[in-house]
């Protein structure tokens, strides 16, 4: 098993999520700390959001961790766990809700695509879109 960082980097699937993550000096963080739960937009997920929000979050130290932590929860929570949680807080400091739907598992009524990826300080859950707190969906309004 290796760290939250080196399984995303051992993917391939996962390069503008990480690209965000050195932008923020958040590698140390996925490396070594935790337990944490990642919910990690894709390479695909990425392709709906505009280069130039992108560019917006990158340039904003602020905005940047909080995109960022808004993904991530402390402690592990499987899939299995997660049919039975409806909210868990995020490391920004909001909420995330957990939906069991026809499709499958939604937070924030984004799908989880690819589930448990067990690493050896935490787990990632793949997600079909970049997650955005309350609050930078208003600000981004």
């Amino acid at each position: 098993m290796k760290s939250i960082l080196a399984t995303l980097q051992e993917s391939g699937s996962f390069a503008t999520f990480l690209d965000l993550v050195r932008a923020a000096g958040m590698e140390e963080r996925l490396s070594t700390e935790g337990p944490y739960t990642l919910f990690v937009p894709d390479d695909d997920a990425f392709r709906a959001v505009s280069g130039s929000e992108l560019d917006t979050i990158r340039r904003d130290a602020d905005r940047l961790a909080e995109t960022l932590n808004y993904h991530i929860v402390p402690g592990v929570h499987s899939m299995i766990d997660l049919l039975g949680i409806r909210t868990l807080r995020s490391l920004q400091g909001e909420d995330l809700t957990v939906e069991v739907a026809s499709e499958g598992v939604l937070v924030n009524n984004v799908l989880v695509v690819e589930a448990d990826a067990w690493c050896t300080n935490g787990i990632c859950h793949a997600v079909s879109a970049l997650l955005l707190s309350p609050v930078a969906r208003a600000a981004a309004a």
